[in-house]
């Protein structure tokens, strides 16, 4: 039976290989950074890889974090000097704020990545809710709960409407600051006794027309 210097031996061995093919790509960034804009609902970056080394490599694989990015390889045989394109395309779907997207490179015969790309991408949110839900239960206070909505000022400037259902829900409207697009809601039920499951929508404009929309959620258990 090898003993644990030999094994640890045999490990360095092994990941010798694999090191040095990662030494030997030459990456003009592995990271990128983007701000979509909000009628965006697809980004690209291109991350450019040259093979510095004096054998051919291939890329084996991509894999991605999230469902949401895919990608695109230029050519996936590299012999020495030469260079390929990956793109990231990331489809925005419903998310919204800062997402972030890891790419790991994977070659052939390495169990490993050798570089993992990273994709941080900052979707507007026109219309923020803090908290997005709102509930009550038997434990807790039966008092109007608060909301704070702030717009993104950069786009939307006003709140044009807030749809609920007022046979079940009160709702009260106040903005904090003159100067800025901050904005507050207290919510509670009508009848604390019965279950509700609700939701309120905010709307709000800019001067380009440009609209954005936001929710909140409102829940009671009694």
């Amino acid at each position: 039976m090898p003993s644990h210097s030999a094994t640890r031996l045999i490990l360095l061995t092994c990941l010798l290989p694999m090191a040095a093919q990662a030494s030997l790509l030459l990456w003009d960034r592995t990271e990128a950074r983007i701000e979509m804009k909000p009628e965006q609902n697809e980004a690209r970056a291109a991350y450019e890889v040259t093979n510095k080394g004096e054998d051919t490599l291939r890329i084996a694989e991509i894999e991605a974090s999230c469902g949401c990015t895919s990608t695109i390889i230029d050519q996936r045989i590299l012999a020495p000097g030469e260079s390929t394109r990956i793109t990231a395309v990331f489809n925005k779907g419903k998310r919204r704020g800062k997402t972030h997207s890891k790419l790991s490179v994977y070659l052939d015969g390495n169990p490993r990545p050798v570089a993992t790309l990273h994709m941080i991408i900052d979707i507007p949110e026109l219309v923020k809710t803090q908290p997005s839900v709102v509930f009550w239960n038997e434990q807790a206070k039966r008092s109007p709960r608060t909301v704070r909505i702030s717009l993104d000022a950069r786009y939307v400037d006003a709140i044009s409407a807030i749809r609920y259902n007022d046979a079940t829900l009160r709702l009260e409207q106040r903005k904090i600051d003159s100067r800025t697009p901050v904005y507050e809601v207290q919510i509670e039920p009508l009848d604390y006794s019965k279950p509700l499951r609700d939701t309120v929508e905010i709307e709000a404009t800019g001067p380009d027309g440009l609209t954005g929309r936001g929710r909140i959620h409102v829940l009671s258990q009694p």
